[in-house]
């Protein structure tokens, strides 16, 4: 025999014995191997127990062909390899490649040995040649052996690295880091990569570290919890342990870990050796807890504040399952009622409407009812607002709030009434305002007709004093009587006159047709941008531009003709309580002479002048009369001027 191939030879016999079983006794030797492998109870026929008699023969007899192929080529190298191979890539007909084990190998190729021999004694009688063929049949199983046996190793390398692996990625895919502790040294034998993670330190260190360590780096008031938790499963096999405390990192800074515990090995008397763990940082879950709390609390103490309290009613069981504390201070109850005790309480005068509201709710799904309470000799008025589960058209819960509003009730009365009172009050003052300006003018008009009957009949006769008097009376009259209209007008700006779509531009026309005479007389140059349709009081609106255009004509510059310019832009409002944020902004600047910008509240103020009467003409209630219609429109108007350079008036109004 020569040996080209480490472990495996080129026989000289075995091809002759292979091809001599091929050719006439194939299925006896199958049916021998399957024999023999039951007798020695190969492990791998259980995976083959679904199979008859009849399939496991054709099955094996198929290999054992190509096995008996490949030893009549004298390729027993080759048909090693080639099974090899297949075991490794998993691709052997009825088995995977992890189902064989150890004993399989030995005990296979003991059974095909056996049979081999058997076979060799019937192929030969000559005893020299004999020993020749088994020596060469001991070499070749010998070399499957071995290259099965090293396949299996290679086989269960990989299964322990994949399995090392798996639980790396398992270990470090958990949120947690886990540990092993070392209750006799007091030190962490192991810890897996997240330690670093949560708490900045390493495996190594952790190791190199004595319990003393652990204690410093515990919060003081949390380091019983571990020894009192681990009392418990060091008493009974298979406990785990659960307890949280703050551990400082390598920061300094405490994190909230939760950890659990349970013994990974005793001693043979019975103590712990080792405890095996997995910790989490729970601190964000605990400051949202904290914040929680502290929100509960802030909620709990608003309600109190405002009377208000919530509830969760499990309407089958007729009885609420959560209420707030300040349910019970509403209600005035000691404990949870039933719904029919509940509405004992109820005003009779409001009990139908309390139940048509719950039977509406059940069926739309939301309930809102205002009632009166009795209790304790107490009369409350209950705001309750709920909303219903319904499921499979049933009403099965409803989460809502109750309110006490007697409180406010009270004072909306209060309100309303004070409300009537005012407007009968104002009414009052209207006709008030009304009559006296009557009867104020009447007197003013015989004035300036009897002073001007005197002036008339004796112009001739006067002196220049006694005329220049007389002249001063008369305009004296007509300042009065400009001032009782201006009155009037301030006293009859109402803010509840319907609004509507009204062409700013048109208004500021009339306004100049109005004006047509004072603007030529000054040669003014009006100009506009456009003005828009607004939603106002057209009539208060047309007065505002008046009053404004008439005071930029006013107090223009000597030797220079106004020039007065009219802007609009819309703008919407950053998000407010209201739902209606658009807003329209008006402009009115001129080229007067202005006024100090310190002033520009003041004038807006009744009477209030910023220069001389002898200087201009006026009654100071042009511009009051200007802030009361942008106010009645709940708008704002604000003054920008310097002496000698203009003003400017800006007006906001809501749309």
């Amino acid at each position: 025999m020569t040996n080209p191939t480490p472990g495996v030879s080129v026989y000289q016999h075995l091809p002759s014995l292979a091809k001599f079983i091929l050719d006439a006794h194939v299925y006896d030797f199958t049916v021998e191997q399957l024999q023999l492998a039951r007798e020695y109870n190969v492990p791998l026929l259980k995976h083959l127990s679904h199979f008859t008699d009849e399939q496991l023969i054709e099955i094996s007899s198929t290999s054992l062909k190509e096995i008996l192929g490949f030893l009549i080529d004298n390729k027993a190298a080759e048909q090693i390899n080639t099974s090899t191979q297949r075991w490794l890539s998993n691709q052997l007909e009825v088995v995977g490649r992890n189902d064989i084990v150890a004993e399989d190998i030995t005990l296979l190729n003991h059974v095909r040995g056996k049979s081999l021999k058997n076979y060799a004694f019937k192929f030969y009688n000559d005893w020299f040649k004999i020993q020749k063929l088994l020596a060469e049949i001991d070499d070749f199983l010998l070399a499957s052996t071995t290259t099965a046996a090293n396949t299996y190793i290679s086989i269960l390398k990989d299964q322990l690295q994949e399995e090392e692996e798996f639980r790396s990625k398992l270990s470090n895919a958990l949120p947690g880091f886990i540990y092993v502790y070392d209750v006799f040294d007091k030190i962490q034998t192991f810890s897996n990569d997240k330690l670093k993670d949560i708490l900045g330190y390493t495996s190594d260190v952790m190791k190199g570290l004595s319990d003393n360590f652990y204690q410093s780096i515990t919060h003081p008031e949390d380091w019983a919890k571990t020894f009192d938790c681990r009392k418990e499963y060091f008493k009974s096999e298979g406990t785990t342990c659960s307890f949280e405390c703050r551990v400082k990192d390598v920061h300094g800074t405490f994190k909230w870990i939760r950890y659990y515990e349970t013994v990974l090995r005793k001693e043979p008397n019975g103590e712990t050796r080792d405890i095996i763990g997995v910790a989490f940082d729970i601190t964000a879950e605990k400051e949202i807890a904290q914040a929680l709390e502290t929100r509960e609390g802030q909620l709990l103490e608003a309600q109190s504040i405002a009377h208000i309290g919530s509830f969760e009613w499990h309407i089958s069981g007729n009885k609420s399952t959560t209420n707030t504390p300040e349910i019970y201070k509403v209600f005035e109850m000691e404990e949870m009622e039933k719904f029919e005790q509940f509405m004992k309480h109820v005003h009779r005068d409001d009990l139908q409407k309390v139940e048509d509201a719950m039977k509406l709710s059940f069926r739309t799904g939301d309930y809102e009812c205002v009632y009166r309470y009795l209790r304790n000799g107490k009369e409350k008025i209950i705001w309750s607002k709920g909303v219903v589960t319904i499921d499979e058209g049933k009403p099965t819960k409803m989460v809502g709030t109750v309110q006490d509003i007697t409180t406010i009730k009270r004072i909306e009365e209060e309100l309303r009434q004070k409300t009537i009172e005012l407007e009968r009050s104002n009414e009052s003052l209207q006709q008030f305002a009304a009559v006296a300006s009557h009867d104020l003018k009447e007197p003013l008009r015989k004035i300036a007709i009897f002073g001007s009957k005197v002036l008339n009949a004796e112009k001739d006769r006067l002196s220049e004093v006694s005329y220049t008097a007389l002249s001063k009376i008369f305009d004296s009259t007509g300042r009065m009587q400009k001032m009782i209209d201006e009155i009037l007008q301030f006293s009859f700006i109402e803010g509840n006159q319907q609004k509507r779509e009204t062409d700013l531009e048109e208004l500021v026309s009339e306004v100049k047709e109005l004006l047509s005479e004072t603007i030529a007389n000054k040669q003014a140059e009006i100009i506009t941008d456009g003005l828009p349709s607004a939603f106002v009081v057209g009539s208060q609106i047309s007065q505002l531009f008046h009053n404004l255009i008439a005071n930029a004509l006013k107090f223009s510059k000597d030797g220079e003709p106004p020039k007065i310019t009219i802007t609009h832009t819309f703008f919407i409002d950053k998000p407010a309580a209201s739902a209606n944020n658009k807003r329209l902004e008006i402009c009115i600047a001129d080229n007067g002479i202005g006024f100090d910008d310190s002033d520009s509240e003041k004038i807006f103020g009744l009477f209030y002048r910023s220069h001389k009467k002898s200087q201009f003409e006026g009654t100071g209630l042009g511009l009051s009369i200007c802030k009361k219609i942008v106010e009645k429109h709940f708008g704002t108007i604000t003054a920008k001027s310097k002496i000698g350079e203009g003003s400017k008036f800006i007006i906001q109004l809501p749309q």
